[in-house]
């Protein structure tokens, strides 16, 4: 058949009409081979003479076969359904048209619908699953996919060092958690989220402050006695990430042994995080908003006696000091009966302080999408978190614990041509941390509120007169907690931070197939402002006529009312850094062969100090061969201005190799032993953060006022603080990590971590040096002779099974272990007579020394035929404690310090987490735990005049008690120093825990509810964090994650129930 067509157009030049007219006539064409007409039939010329008139009406006029193949073009309604290879329905499933930017995302049930042509190719793609295609077939509009998994996910790409991999080639040991795992906690920090689900990660909270809520993060443990802290970089640049949104986050990925963090060289060897944020990648624009509303309550809360009670120990304790006893038995009667409550109150101070519950609340809102040249990610976010203090309402300021903070972000990916790409990422913070006065300089503006809140007995009244003034108490007038809380000022930072990185990528394919050049510029700037507003108020007393019982209220001290007074601080900071990179990534038959070079010049200047810099290059090369055999090689050289010149550069390379034994014949498709890979690794890292001062090279001498002897003139001398160690260099990590991946049934994942490091070079202060020529041993320079050794291993195991078409298990359970031991720290070994002759070297870093508690004294005859305890300058008393005399010499002293405990930081750490699917219901939780840790917890206040007890005060040491078997929970209570208030096994306690810190529950609606309303989805959730906790504290009033902060008086770890609502667009 031949077809001849003229068309005379009104507008012959008009782009748009030749590119219609041209892409009829193509169709116009096909159609008719498509429906292989009977060309006998149509062997004529058709002469159309039409004007203003759709081409569609002109072949609705002509013959049968032409009007056919306008209804073989129509779009078609296409539903359909993805199921997995066990017939499970795929929720989440990216739905597109090859070659358009038509595309949808399956539901829960795994349907999906949308409009399409016949002949277009629908592209059907899944993390874990092979890609899918279906050409759409004219008259089939209802379609079912089958996806295939991939076997063990070994296609699945994960973050590495600068880069992508393949999780099947990666030799070295990485962990990883994505968004989802991230979100199911409400905490303002990010960090926090991390806890209990990447084994080798420990996260430790130490606060719970709104704004302050410091997390320590350390992999695989300590192995230096200076900064321990991994590096972080947010999209490959060193940034915070205490302050990230986490909608904003796709991964968060930890870099573990020398294989993965050669490439970082002076700056590795602690480990490093690596946070990839969102970009867009559907053809189909998607908005996201979250709503969530939080309530928040402190975890545990120091819990004081009531005043009878205060009153019976405090004459306790008078009477075990042989003193006069302050509460006659009436007064403590008045006390039990509260029947004169003026004159004998019963003030529950935490009650007047604190609130049970505060307010949290969080709203997020982000686009995303893509096209052809285009790729977007912009999101929108904002945090209101409340105080659990109470303030008063009609104040002039604002001085309550608060926190607000909004973040905006913005990632643009842009295809500029067919070799060319570009993308810029800006991204912005605005905290506002608010909270009440305190002393500049101070480290925790918390302690002091908390302290004293703590520390105020309950038979003193408050919090008011009766005309508002502040009450306080002989002892606390200087600093009473109400007044502390709401009439000294108030403090407010201020803290903004942008971030912006633009990079281009260049493909170099036209001189070599897999190479491309990529460069990007980063500037980064935050800028601070503390103001400080104080004012002062008077502190009134109560006073009883002793003979009218009137009551009465004079000033406790000489402070009288004052407006507010401001003052202020200001910071500013600036990062500059500058990537080059070369990249190669090729595929030759059987061989993978991959190259990254990379430059890297960084500068950091914080306030007026000179710019800390960063210089160097690093180079990374892997090669894969038959998808079995793996090797890469990793290296850096770079340096620091922390060290002199001529010292400042350092070579770090390491090497690493893996075999995927499951792709062997012997394996393949095995249906049980569906993953198995080995991999080892072996190098060196550096690291460049060195406790103490910068530039410890130089000396550091000053000049001062001294008398005339030893004088440069009348008056004038120099003063030697420390003399400069030239030949200072970085300390040097030598790790080796052999690992284990087993997939089994397709269902069960295990990966098993052996390491082992040795820290060289680690930075300390000489201990066997004799002092010379007048000099202290603080004065000598700190030299590059400390030695650890950090060893563990590390287990995880995932397992995975869809039971049902509507029910679905993940679970993951990790452990890791770490242990440190300091070889070398120039210790001098102590005398002979010494029970344990050193203090550090052999032992964990951290390692609390003290006495060993043997039992109580029961009486003196029992003091006086025991060793003498000469500790802690006072005479031991029944009741004190009896420490163990370990040199065997009759006298305990110094020489029977011994190690009673492990490190503060814990050495083993574990996570089990599970999310289960029923339907549209999803139910998750992850318990997380440590172990062999051990904390400093005393509570020393009762034994000073006028502060306050807990209720292990109460149940103290007596002769009665003691006679009559009752359990005994403290030694004896006193009001003067004791030799018990010192460092032994009945302070350092272990501060090993199991907590229950996330549960989330959630529910999905039905779709076609969903689309009433205009949405793709709308999902309700309830979830909390921190809502259970086990451990061995001998009292609950502490939380055993905050630590021995000034006797754990920092703000308290916060418990949250927390709801919110996601809706898709």
């Amino acid at each position: 058949m031949k077809i001849y067509t003229f068309f005379k157009c009104e507008q012959p030049n008009s782009t748009l009409n030749k590119f219609l007219l041209v892409t009829k006539l193509i169709l116009f064409f096909l159609a008719s081979t498509i429906l292989k007409v009977n060309a006998s039939s149509y062997e004529r010329k058709i002469n159309l003479n039409r004007a203003n008139e759709p081409l569609g009406e002109i072949i609705k006029k002509q013959p049968t076969a032409i009007a056919k193949a306008r209804d073989i073009f129509a779009e078609i309604d296409l539903r359909g359904k993805v199921v997995d290879g066990k017939g499970e329905s795929m929720p989440g499933v990216s739905v597109k048209i090859k070659n358009k930017t038509k595309g949808v995302v399956t539901d829960v049930n795994g349907n999906f619908q949308m409009k399409a042509e016949t002949g277009d190719v629908l592209v059907f793609s899944f993390v874990g699953f092979k890609t899918a295609e279906y050409v759409v077939v004219s008259g089939k509009n209802d379609i079912r996919i089958a996806m295939v998994e991939d076997q063990a996910n070994l296609d699945e790409v994960v973050v590495v060092a600068y880069g992508t991999q393949k999780k099947a080639t990666v030799t070295g040991a990485i962990a990883s958690i994505q968004t989802k795992e991230i979100k199911q906690s409400p905490a303002a920090n990010l960090a926090v989220t991390l806890a209990g689900r990447l084994p080798g990660l420990t996260a430790i909270q130490r606060s719970g402050e709104p704004g302050a809520d410091v997390t320590n993060l350390y992999i695989r443990g300590q192995g230096t006695t200076n900064a321990q802290s991994p590096i972080i970089l947010v999209d490959g640049v060193e940034r915070d990430l205490t302050y990230i949104d986490p909608n904003e986050i796709e991964s968060v990925t930890i870099l573990k042994d020398a294989s993965s963090t050669a490439i970082f060289g002076v700056r590795g060897a602690n480990g490093v995080i690596l946070v990839a944020t969102k970009r867009g990648t559907s053809e189909v624009p998607e908005i996201n908003f979250t709503s969530e509303s939080s309530a928040q309550s402190f975890t545990r809360l120091i819990t004081p006696v009531n005043s009878y009670e205060f009153a019976t120990t405090r004459n306790l304790a008078q009477a075990n000091d042989g003193l006069s006893q302050t509460y006659s038995a009436s007064d403590i009667e008045h006390y039990r009966t509260q029947d004169d409550p003026l004159r004998y109150p019963d003030t529950d101070w935490r009650d007047i302080l604190t609130k049970k519950y505060s307010l949290q609340q969080r709203y997020n809102l982000n686009v995303s999408g893509a096209s052809k040249a285009v790729k977007y990610f912009v999101n929108v976010g904002q945090l209101s978190q409340g105080s659990q203090f109470k303030n008063e309402d009609n104040l002039p300021y604002d001085p309550s614990y608060n926190l607000k903070r909004y973040n905006f972000r913005s990632n643009i990916d842009i295809q500029l041509n067919k070799t060319l790409k570009a993308y810029l990422n800006i991204a912005g913070t605005l905290e506002k941390q608010n909270g009440p006065y305190y002393t500049p300089g101070s480290s925790q503006s918390s302690f002091f509120v908390i302290a004293y809140m703590a520390a105020q007995g309950a038979t003193t009244p408050g919090p008011l007169t009766p005309d508002g003034k502040v009450l306080t108490n002989t002892i606390l007038a200087g600093a009473p907690p109400y007044g502390l809380l709401n009439r000294f000022g108030y403090q407010r930072l201020n803290r903004t931070n942008i971030t912006a990185s633009y990079g281009m990528d260049q493909s170099l394919d036209f001189l070599t197939k897999g190479l491309s050049v990529k460069a990007q510029a980063s500037f980064d700037t935050r800028s601070g402002n503390l103001l400080y507003a104080s004012k002062g108020f008077e502190r009134y007393i109560m006073v009883i006529d002793p003979v009218t019982q009137d009551v009465s209220y004079k000033l406790a001290n000489s402070i009288q009312e004052s407006p507010l007074s401001l003052s202020g601080v200001n910071s500013y900071s600036t990062l500059a850094n500058l990537q080059g990179f070369l990249n190669y990534n090729r595929t030759f038959n059987k061989h993978a062969v991959t190259g990254l070079i990379l430059f890297q010049q960084q500068s950091n200047i914080i306030d007026v100090q000179l710019p800390f810099n960063l210089l160097g290059v690093a180079s990374r090369l892997t090669y894969g061969f038959d998808n079995k055999y793996f090797a890469e090689f990793n290296a850096g050289y770079n340096g620091s201005e922390q060290f002199a010149k001529g010292n400042r550069y350092g070579f770090f390379p390491a090497v690493s190799g893996a075999w995927l034994v499951s792709n062997e014949k012997f394996l393949k498709n095995n249906k049980v032993i569906t993953n198995l890979k080995v991999r080892g690794s072996y190098g060196e890292v550096g690291n460049d953060r060195l406790s103490g001062a910068r530039f410890q090279y130089l000396d550091n001498i000053s000049i001062g006022s001294g008398g005339y002897s030893s004088s440069l003139g009348n008056g004038q001398r120099i003063n030697i603080a420390t003399l400069g160690n030239p030949n200072l260099q970085w300390e040097v990590a030598k790790k080796a990590n052999v690992g284990l991946e087993l997939g089994i049934f397709n269902s069960f994942n295990l990966v098993v971590d052996v390491f082992k490091e040795r820290r060289d070079n680690i930075l300390r202060n000489q201990g066997t040096v004799p002092v010379l020529n007048g000099l202290s041993l603080g004065v000598l320079p700190k030299l590059n002779f400390g030695v650890v050794e950090n060893k563990g291993y590390e287990i995880e195991l995932n397992f995975k099974k869809a039971y049902s078409k509507n029910l679905s298990l993940l679970a993951k359970l990790n452990f890791n272990h770490a242990r440190n031991k300091q070889l070398f720290a120039d210790e001098a070994i102590l005398p002979a007579d010494y029970a344990y002759r050193y203090r550090e070297t052999g032992y964990q870093i951290g390692t609390p020394f003290g006495y060993i508690v043997d039992r109580y004294f029961t009486d003196l005859t029992d003091i006086a035929n025991s060793p003498k305890q000469s500790v802690g300058g006072h005479e031991s008393r029944p009741g004190d404690f009896k420490y163990k005399d370990l040199n065997n010499d009759g006298l305990v002293n110094a020489r029977d310090y011994a190690p009673i405990g492990n490190s503060n930081i814990p050495e083993n750490q574990f996570g089990g987490a599970f999310n289960l699917t029923y339907k549209n219901f999803d139910l998750s939780a992850l318990m997380q735990g440590v172990s062999n840790v051990f904390q400093y917890f005393n509570q020393p206040y009762g034994t000073w005049e006028g502060f306050n007890y807990v209720k292990r005060h109460t149940e103290s040491w007596t002769a009665e008690r003691a006679a009559s078997g009752e359990k005994i929970n403290y030694p004896r209570i006193t009001t003067q120093g004791s030799p018990n208030n010192i460092p032994n096994t009945f302070f350092i306690v272990d501060a090993s825990y199991i907590r229950l810190k996330n549960v989330e529950i959630g529910y999905s609606l039905p779709t076609n509810l969903s689309r009433k309303i205009g949405s793709k989805g709308i999902r309700i959730y309830a979830n909390g964090l921190n809502l259970f906790t086990w451990d061995k504290l001998p009292t609950k009033d502490f939380d055993p994650e905050v630590g021995s902060s000034r006797d754990n008086l920092a703000y308290p770890m916060l418990r949250m129930y927390n709801f919110g609502v996601n809706v898709k667009f």
